[in-house]
């Protein structure tokens, strides 16, 4: 077997399309476009003697087939987080430049990568952290801020940054980091912008988030689906909207706090008890759907009771409902997971009497409204289009937005908590 031309002839065409597939996964973590992953893979491979080469790039994975004659071989191997780091990409660009032209070896290729890797510097993390925290003041004095609020954004991003970097190394889902991230920003920037005297909190809070702005990643997602690559742009759309949203909800949750404040919890809420009753009906109703057992069925409502509980204290306290929401989804998904401390430990998985519970926080009476005002919009002679597009649109988003901060919570939390079981 080991004379055999034809199996020398394969293997040697799997070291050129492991080495095309490094680079490309390389190009693609470190911020290039999809047109540029797939030229520097076809550079890498035609150069190592490659007669064809035919790619497939998603946003976790990258596929590549490579031909010479009548052998084929097709590998693939998984992205990392997609992040921007342009010296290292020019650097990969200007290696698949030099390899296109022949005349390299697949061994000096993969030397030459591992060179790249110790040899391009990075800036140190004190002056990452700085470098945000000076970026983002100086977009909130774009903005319009006050120069009382200058310095408060600045600490309050570079604090922010440090913990992202931070959060980063530790392998936290992106997600989450981003929401939390935004929070601890927002919230630094608020209070320090209100110390300082600044009559521009708001902006300032606003501002001290910009950093966590895909600007990158949004316009590579624009680019892609313009030059024939609809699939990738989506999916890097979809992970921009995603960002944006948790951004938003930090954003929210750190306003929502500075403008609640702890003393409303001191006055009576009427309607709480009726909200924590009829949410368990509705949580053990579809754990029933669920087809939960009786003693979980139990435990379902008492998360649903918490949860209605929680929102109702929270829109009393004059926060969103997306915020109210989400913030009482996040305590019953804590309290699901704390249950596997209890004397009595409930089977798993318990994340699924977290999902019971927060279910009856969806908002059913917006989602009809929307339904309505989109219905009455499809009407041969709407009475009134202007008012009804306004109606369907305020709903929807209401719905949107309040299923997707229900959802955050839930997998910030599912993420934060280690488990061992079948996910």
């Amino acid at each position: 077997m080991t004379d055999d031309p034809v199996v020398k002839r394969h293997r040697h065409l799997e070291q050129i399309a492991m080495a095309a597939l490094d680079v490309g996964r390389l190009l693609s973590e470190t911020g290039a476009k999809t047109s540029v992953v797939a030229a520097g893979m076809a550079k890498i491979a035609g150069g190592l003697g490659a007669e064809r080469v035919h790619s497939r790039i998603g946003y976790a994975s990258i596929a590549l087939t490579v031909t010479h004659g009548e052998n084929t071989i097709t590998r693939m191997v998984g992205v990392g987080p997609l992040g921007v780091n342009m010296r290292f990409n020019h650097e990969l660009r200007a290696l698949c430049q030099e390899v296109g032209k022949g005349g390299l070896g697949v061994e000096e290729v993969r030397g030459r990568m591992k060179a790249l890797r110790e040899k391009v510097p990075h800036h140190p993390r004190v002056l990452i952290a700085l470098a945000a925290g000076v970026a983002c003041a100086a977009f909130g004095r774009l903005l319009g801020v006050d120069w009382a609020a200058m310095l408060p954004i600045m600490a309050a991003s570079t604090i922010g940054q440090w913990l992202r970097m931070s959060m980063t190394r530790r392998g936290v889902n992106a997600f989450v980091m981003t929401a939390i991230v935004a929070f601890v920003a927002a919230l630094l920037a608020g209070t320090s912008a209100i110390a300082a005297g600044s009559a521009m909190v708001p902006m300032a809070m606003t501002a001290s988030v910009l950093l966590l702005v895909p600007g990158v990643p949004a316009m590579n997602a624009q680019t892609d689906i313009m030059e024939g690559y609809p699939t990738m742009g989506s999916a890097r759309f979809v992970t921009v909207a995603m960002l944006l949203m948790f951004i938003t909800l930090g954003l929210a949750a750190a306003q929502a706090l500075m403008h609640g404040g702890a003393g409303y919890l001191l006055h009576l809420h009427h309607g709480v008890a009726h909200q924590g009753a009829f949410g368990a009906i509705a949580a053990a109703g579809f754990g029933v759907l669920f087809n939960f057992g009786p003693s979980r069925l139990a435990w379902s409502a008492a998360a649903g009771a918490l949860a209605l509980s929680l929102r109702t204290l929270g829109l009393e306290a004059g926060w969103s409902l997306e915020v109210a929401s989400f913030a009482a989804a996040a305590v019953v998904a804590l309290a699901a997971e704390a249950l596997r401390f209890a004397p009595l430990e409930v089977r798993r998985p318990r994340s699924v009497l977290a999902i019971a519970g927060c279910i009856p926080m969806i908002p059913g009476g917006a989602a009809t409204s929307w339904i309505i005002g989109l219905m009455e919009l499809t009407a041969q002679n709407p009475v009134d289009p202007a008012a009804s597009l306004q109606v369907a649109v305020s709903a929807g988003l209401r719905v949107v937005f309040t299923i997707g901060a229900i959802g955050a919570a839930l997998t910030m939390v599912r993420s934060l908590v280690s488990h061992s079981e079948f996910p």
